[in-house]
């Protein structure tokens, strides 16, 4: 049976192995990279952003043009491809960056898009608990990424060949997305043509809105093992360590707190809901500059309280964009939001770097996170109430094809 929630669950799994296996997992190798091919935090943390850059018409243009199963299986083998590239690759950043680039394109066909699309059509009613449990994956496997993966991966085969064997684990979403997606196709007929394209007031104050609260979770994600090294842990073995776990904690966290924000969200007022997730994300953010209290406890402390606030952000996009504009204008509207967060996303971490460069320490930086995280909430309660928006008639909604 192809059931909509069967669906669901299989984008969890592939969510986890093509977005949140690698996105949390690469950052453990920075340092790796800073030390082994002498190259600066700067240069290093240029790719992901390069990356985007070049990546960037990818998502509007053609994610929303494909089938969700050929978009998927397609930017499956891109990213197993990139990240065994960086296990084989020599010590020239040209190399780097062009691996980069190959990770971003697999990421913009296989990652949050192509399944937003699908599952905000599949599910006319409880959007917010079916990408609660797409979304679980991220969380989950992004959680096990070091403390379970990459750590023990390194300490046994080297960083190096840890990479190659991470590449191979995320090349087994291909016959998954390919097999358990549903085979539906992209309806291009008159009948089913898109709305006008909404560039109100609306349409504005979320892209700016979502993409700054995003780009603040980035640059946490990103700069964490960094700001940790910045705490002097004794030595790379209790860096590792204390770094593997926090992540594990933050994600873990962070999938109790989807389930409970999305459930929250499809039954009661959303902008309460939104507050307290960013309340508890922007007061999190002083135990990153106190970490010497009580370097074996504040990351935890931390990990808690910013999991469950991030948690939220997943969901933020394709929950309002689906209740202001429709299903008929979701596919471009996402087309258009969703690689722009990735900008924000990307580019803040490098930006973070710059101000890290220029002050000798991770203050200003963590306060201008703050800044992004409590400024994206403000746009975003600015957000009018949504006009009714009639439900999708069977011939507007895919129904997945029986296998």
């Amino acid at each position: 049976m192809n059931s909509p929630w069967r669906v669901a669950v299989i984008s969890s799994v592939l969510l986890g192995l093509t977005v949140g296996l690698p996105y949390y997992a690469i950052p453990y190798f920075y340092d790796y990279w800073e030390t082994g091919y002498g190259w600066s935090r700067a240069a290093i943390m240029l790719g992901l952003p390069l990356g985007t850059l070049v990546t960037l018409a990818l998502g509007p243009l053609y994610v929303r043009r494909l089938s969700p199963r050929h978009s998927i299986t397609g930017g499956s083998v891109l990213v197993a491809a990139s990240l065994a590239g960086f296990g084989l690759m020599p010590p020239n950043i040209l190399a780097y960056y062009a691996l980069w680039i190959l990770y971003m394109a697999g990421w913009t066909f296989a990652g949050p898009l192509a399944h937003q699309i699908l599952l905000t059509h599949l599910f006319a009613e409880k959007r917010g608990s079916a990408l609660a449990v797409a979304y679980f994956g991220i969380s989950f496997l992004g959680a096990l990424s070091v403390a379970a993966l990459a750590r023990p991966l390194t300490q046994a085969f080297g960083y190096q060949t840890a990479l190659l064997l991470l590449g191979a684990l995320i090349a087994l979403a291909v016959p998954l997305s390919h097999w358990g997606l549903p085979a539906t196709e992209p309806d291009h007929s008159p009948s089913s043509a898109p709305a006008p394209f909404p560039r109100n007031r609306t349409f504005w104050l979320l892209l700016v809105g979502t993409t700054i609260s995003i780009a603040g979770v980035g640059g946490i994600s990103q700069h964490l093992k960094l700001i940790l090294l910045e705490a002097n842990y004794s030595s790379q073995a209790r860096l590792d360590a204390v770094f593997g776990f926090t992540v594990l904690l933050m994600l873990l966290t962070g999938s109790i707190g989807r389930f409970l924000f999305a459930w929250s969200v499809d039954r009661f007022p959303k902008r309460p809901v939104l507050t307290i997730a960013f309340g508890l994300m922007a007061g999190s953010m002083p135990l990153l500059l106190v970490l010497d209290w009580s370097p074996d406890k504040v990351p935890y402390v931390f990990a808690l309280i910013f999991g469950l606030g991030m948690s939220v952000d997943s969901l933020l996009l394709p929950i309002l964009a689906a209740e202001h504009f429709g299903s008929r204008s979701l596919p471009r509207v996402l087309g258009v939001i969703v690689p722009v967060n990735v900008v924000g996303q990307t580019w803040f971490p490098s930006l973070l770097t710059l101000l890290w460069s220029a002050t000798g320490s991770y203050t200003v930086p963590l306060l201008a996170t703050f800044g992004f995280i409590l400024t994206g909430r403000f746009l975003l309660a600015a957000i009018p109430q949504p006009e009714t928006v009639p439900r999708p008639s069977a011939a507007e909604t895919p129904v997945p094809a029986s296998r």
